[in-house]
């Protein structure tokens, strides 16, 4: 450290005697040094640094604080308070730790955003993987803009807290129901609230610009339209229960309690909401995939999953049950079970997996 301690001897000169151009200069010297040696260090080390080039900094102009902000913004190991000191700069300054230091933690992020306004908050909107105290502040303290951003980030992380209160806002903001309608980490039982809004919205919009007679056509075409999503994401048989059987499924599911004997006992009591869902957490597949397995035109769908996944045919008999147009036929079951018995399982595996690939994709 030998260079530091000759630098911090002209430090002492320039802080006392320099210009701001000598000052800038320096600072330069002093963030080439660390750059050079930065991944080597020790936290200890780096905290020199800090002190340094933190004194420093202060008693620079805006445009030397910009170039500090950028080149220290990327580093891992970039000198804490010195990072803090420029996240609380103006936001010319602060913009670039803002989006992209990993020095600043999510309480950092809080503290920026309490601080200052709308600029420092719409720059943290633009961080990669937020957590979910930052996201709960902004969108408690950012107002529309900043709401509209943070949601609109395909990486953060909202409490269940935080997406009921966006749902909730989206029931009057058109603009955010599209930015929520394009996430796929929207809690089960909120779905449903952003449908229903997402329905009173195309009826406001068609109904303003159609003459008054035609309110009743204009009711009955949103609520085709609205049937018709909720059938393709959530299933046919309606868009409430399939909600509580999610909820139902997941809480099951994460408590280790969802197996192939609650499967069978969904099935036999003829729910068939639960069933499906429950399928389609063991399966590893989607609901409207999963619904197309029982109850759609392939009848041997079924036998292939339930062959892939090791399930009983007694397990397999049960779904097979659920199905109005051969599920009680005799004769329909036996060919099933003749079937089931002599289906490879390895390849019954390998549908199972071109099955999630195909489901996986947008």
């Amino acid at each position: 450290m030998s260079s530091v301690s000759a630098l911090l001897r002209d430090l002492e000169a320039t802080m006392t005697r320099g210009s701001s151009d000598d000052r800038t200069q320096i600072l330069a010297r002093l963030t080439d040094l660390f750059l050079s040696t930065a991944a080597g260090m020790e936290e200890d080390q780096v905290s020199i640094f800090d002190v340094v080039i933190g004194r420093l900094s202060r008693a620079i102009e805006v445009r030397a604080r910009i170039e500090l902000s950028e080149r220290l913004a990327p580093i891992p190991n970039a000198p804490s308070g010195v990072v803090r000191q420029l996240a609380l700069d103006e936001i010319a300054v602060a913009r670039p730790v803002l989006i992209a230091s990993k020095r600043l933690t999510d309480q950092d992020l809080v503290a920026v955003s309490a601080a200052k306004g709308r600029d420092h908050m719409l720059a943290i909107t633009e961080r990669p993987d937020l957590g979910e105290p930052v996201t709960d502040f902004l969108i408690l303290r950012g107002g529309r803009v900043v709401t509209h951003a943070v949601a609109a980030n395909q990486t953060a992380r909202f409490s269940r807290h935080g997406m009921g209160v966006l749902v909730m806002r989206a029931v009057q903001d058109d603009a955010l129901q599209a930015t929520l309608g394009s996430r796929s980490d929207i809690p089960a039982e909120l779905l449903g609230q952003l449908l229903v809004a997402a329905k009173n919205s195309a009826r406001r919009r068609l109904t303003a610009t159609l003459e008054p007679s035609l309110a009743g056509a204009v009711d009955i075409a949103v609520e085709r339209g609205a049937q018709a999503i909720a059938a393709e994401a959530q299933t046919h048989d309606g868009y409430a229960k399939i909600n509580a059987a999610l909820i139902e499924i997941n809480r099951l599911h994460e408590a280790g309690q969802l197996d192939e004997a609650k499967l069978v006992e969904f099935a036999a009591a003829g729910a068939l909401e639960h069933a499906m869902c429950a399928v389609a957490a063991l399966a590893q597949l989607g609901l409207p995939a999963t619904e197309q397995i029982i109850l759609g035109t392939d009848r041997d769908a079924v036998l292939l999953v339930g062959r892939a996944l090791g399930w009983s045919w007694e397990t397999t008999r049960a779904l097979i049950g659920l199905r109005k147009d051969l599920g009680k036929s005799e004769v329909a079951i036996e060919r099933a079970r003749q079937s089931f018995r002599t289906l490879n399982t390895t390849t019954a595996q390998r549908v199972l997996g071109f099955l999630r690939m195909r489901d996986a994709q947008p």
